[in-house]
């Protein structure tokens, strides 16, 4: 599977039928996980990685309602019986992300504010290694692990207001990557 990388805005989400008519569309374990948040704003985070899960999915060749979603011993979520597939979701502020991949990946997305842009490009690096190569991040932060060099990391630039960050083992330089409007 070629690894394929979706981004969005959450803003139309704000539209309380769009929002609803979405969340009917997802499974039922990410309706469960919507329901989980407190506020509007994680709950259309949610929704929004959760619809860019289900897209990357069909996209890749996979019905949803075939896989069965399941959390490994660390609590990495990963679908039963389907060791080819390895996705990675992330979300700040307004934006979401999803990758998708037949080997390990990560991805990261971090808003950036007047004074956290340097900082947000280590942290980018240091949130989608963590999320690729399943270690913790207590151990890179204290230097406890380091960085496996196999891993390849990609910055995408949009120039929206957000830092992207990619990390896999497999060459990414021509991974696909699609804005999707919801």
């Amino acid at each position: 599977m070629k690894t394929l990388i979706y981004i969005a805005d959450t803003k139309a989400l704000n539209d309380k039928e769009k929002f609803e008519s979405l969340y009917k569309a997802v499974p039922t374990y990410r309706q469960n996980k919507i329901d989980a948040y407190k506020t509007e704003k994680d709950k259309k985070l949610s929704l929004g990685t959760g619809l860019l899960l289900s897209h990357a999915l069909k996209e890749a060749g996979y019905k949803e309602s075939d896989l069965e979603l399941v959390h490994a011993e660390n609590g990495k979520p990963c679908f039963k019986h389907h060791e080819d597939i390895h996705f990675s979701l992330s979300h700040s502020e307004e934006k979401v992300m999803c990758a998708i991949s037949s080997t390990p990946i990560g991805c990261d997305v971090e808003y950036i504010t007047n004074n956290n842009e340097k900082d947000l490009d280590n942290w980018t690096k240091m949130e989608s290694y963590v999320k690729a190569a399943d270690v913790n991040m207590i151990d890179l932060l204290k230097g406890n692990i380091g960085y496996d060099p196999e891993y390849i990391f990609k910055r995408l630039s949009f120039d929206d207001g957000y830092k992207y960050m990619i990390c896999s083992k497999e060459a990414i330089l021509d991974s696909q990557i699609v804005e999707i409007k919801f």
